[in-house]
């Protein structure tokens, strides 16, 4: 998951900003949410500091406070040093100074041209989710889907539980942050991602990373998200066996 950040003082901007940005994360069904939308540097900096995932910054260079972009933006580099740093201005002689910060900013975008800057605003983040699947990839267990032609990688710790739809031939996988229907085969799933997940019943799939209790009186599991899965009869020995 990245968290997305956008530090602008001008409110209409900050809302366009936004819109383009929550507009892309729905239809390409990128793993990324708004953690903070705020003219106050110091707002972000401060949830960074609370953040477990890596960030992507969208920041006005210019700001109305005692701290401008690029300071903010060397300031976030200490707590996120990986994270992606895109400065957005309207003064494109201001350029050169981001070189001078030396914090590897993935782009410089003018505010001057709309569609340009969406466009823009689109690309980095379609950057940056290919970027961080392969950091995700090389450092933590992955499954991959497919839905509607396009190829979604999930890290095995965001899934909750895997369940079977109502539509025919299709499996639910319950993330920490949204869901997602997919054609697939619940025991092709189960074989695939091991015994990291348990089956408890003949239509769901648990995390077990992400279980917060076992309720063998009402026949369930509570995961962490207060979700409720339900225990077969059938399954109620593995399940003791396993958990």
């Amino acid at each position: 998951m990245i968290d997305v950040y956008i530090c602008e003082d001008h409110p209409e901007q900050r809302k366009v900003i936004s819109q383009y940005i929550r507009s892309a994360i729905l239809i390409e069904e990128y793993d990324m949410k708004i953690g903070m939308e705020t003219e106050d540097p110091e707002k972000i900096l401060e949830a960074v500091r609370n953040s477990e995932n890596m960030g992507l910054y969208f920041l006005d260079i210019e700001l109305n406070t005692n701290m401008n972009g690029l300071v903010l933006a060397d300031r976030i580099r200490e707590y996120d040093p990986r994270g992606f740093i895109v400065f957005i201005t309207s003064h494109s002689e201001m350029s050169f100074l981001t070189f001078q910060y030396k914090v590897e900013a993935l782009d410089f975008i003018l505010k001057d041209h709309p569609q340009q800057m969406q466009r823009q605003i689109c690309e980095c983040m379609k950057h940056v989710m290919q970027k961080y699947s392969k950091i995700t990839r090389g450092s933590g267990k992955t499954i991959s889907i497919t839905r509607g032609g396009r190829r979604i990688t999930l890290e095995y710790q965001e899934i909750i539980f895997f369940e079977t739809s109502s539509n025919e031939h299709k499996l639910i996988v319950h993330t920490k942050n949204k869901s997602i229907e997919f054609f697939g085969k619940m025991k092709e799933i189960e074989n695939e991602v091991g015994e990291e997940f348990i089956r408890c019943h003949r239509a769901y799939l648990v995390n077990k990373a992400n279980i917060q209790e076992v309720n063998y009186e009402d026949e369930c599991i509570i995961m962490k998200t207060q979700e409720r899965c339900p225990i077969s009869h059938r399954m109620l020995g593995q399940i003791k066996k396993k958990i």
